[in-house]
């Protein structure tokens, strides 16, 4: 039992105390810790492997924590105990990735029973791959944040559409990841090693020779070798321009079926796309041969935390800056609001938070006006 590292997070001494004893008499490996903080600090600088933490304490509750903790090593297996006999707080933890949940008042040989369980699947043979597949169940997929239902169906998704290569539109609001999942299609895709070659279409204007258009066109498939393209607004194209584009891509689908990838990405909805002509259905039917739709982050909003500390750890990790949380209010402020500007708005938060020089944890008046009145209006609603 040596082998394996069990961190216990409560701030209440009495129960470190019990699960300590008990646990080294029993021969683990056990370390106990009073907050949340000092918790993420051991998973940074230690080998850990098993973590049970209370879901109620001050300043960085248990959710933070898990949420945290799979930013920095997913393979940490995280179980949330929690004290006031809420199911709905256990069915939250395992939606973030809580390997199990555990009752207070909880039985000692029920704990020990969990962690049993855990080393005996980390003993399996193929551990390895067994871990790789909960994480990404559970956290990510390569680039992609997320374990929401939705998440999971389109991380399947981009796995069938690697192994068969077929032409692919992303459908998605601004700032939802479309590029990032075009990115993700490819780098999982037998063509990684290939160029990936994005085009704005915003920026191919009605005024260009037809004679340019289709030169364009044969040039990034030359320049692609095979591997993807991708055309970023696909229905900016004027529909003049479209008309050249599907010929050029006609006249270049030789080259297309011998390896290259298209991938197309629009923010407007499907049903508007067709409906109104911006998107030809013969250019539609080339195009689409698989169609992803990318939700709203109001729609997935149990991926916000495990988002929320992603950019916090990439953005500190690049400024150099030591990692901080977020305190419980502006946690409750960041888990309602609405996000109309996906992904993209929430990073621009967090970064317009650690620009503001915050020492320990981002508060409520670090966020911008519009968030905290929009967290006040919903309280009074």
């Amino acid at each position: 039992m040596k082998d394996y590292r069990i961190l216990f997070v409560d701030d209440d001494k009495d129960i470190l105390m019990m699960v300590e004893q008990y646990l080294q008499m029993q021969k683990y490996n056990i370390s106990t810790v009073n907050s949340g903080l000092k918790a993420l600090d051991m998973v940074k600088d230690q080998q850990i492997d098993i973590i049970f933490t209370d879901y109620k304490m001050p300043e960085f509750n248990g959710l933070e924590l898990l949420a945290a903790v799979k930013q920095y090593k997913p393979e940490i297996e995280v179980i949330i105990v929690t004290g006031y006999g809420s199911m709905e707080s256990a069915v939250q933890a395992m939606k973030f990735g809580s390997y199990d949940y555990l009752q207070k008042p909880f039985k000692l040989d029920h704990l020990k029973l969990i962690i049993d369980r855990i080393i005996e699947e980390k003993k399996v043979q193929d551990k390895e791959a067994l871990i790789r597949k909960r994480s990404r169940e559970r956290y990510k997929y390569h680039g992609l944040i997320g374990i929401s239902a939705k998440m999971q169906q389109i991380y399947d998704l981009i796995e069938t559409v690697s192994r068969q290569d077929p032409m692919v539109l992303i459908q998605g609001e601004s700032g939802t990841g479309k590029e990032l999942v075009a990115r993700t299609i490819h780098q999982v895709s037998e063509s990684h090693s290939k160029p990936f070659v994005a085009v704005n279409c915003g920026s191919i204007t009605e005024s260009v020779p037809e004679e340019e258009v289709v030169d364009h066109v044969s040039g990034l498939l030359r320049k692609v070798n095979n591997g993807t393209l991708y055309f970023d607004e696909i229905a900016e194209l004027s529909s003049n321009v479209r008309l050249v584009l599907l010929e050029a891509l006609k006249k270049e689908k030789d080259n297309i079926r011998e390896g290259v990838r298209v991938i197309a990405a629009t923010s407007k909805e499907l049903g508007e796309v067709i409906s109104s002509g911006v998107l030809k259905k013969d250019l539609f039917d080339m195009l689409n041969a698989v169609f992803i739709t990318l939700p709203p982050l109001r729609e997935r909003c149990e991926d916000i935390c495990l988002l929320m500390y992603h950019f916090i750890h990439m953005i500190c990790t690049k400024q150099k800056k030591r990692i901080i949380g977020v305190s419980p209010e502006a946690f409750d402020i960041l888990m309602k609001y609405h996000w109309p500007g996906n992904l993209i708005q929430l990073q621009n938060v967090i970064e317009r938070a650690l620009a503001l020089s915050v020492e320990d944890m981002i508060q409520p008046d670090d966020l911008p006006a519009e968030i905290q009145t929009f967290s006040q209006i919903s309280r009074m609603a």
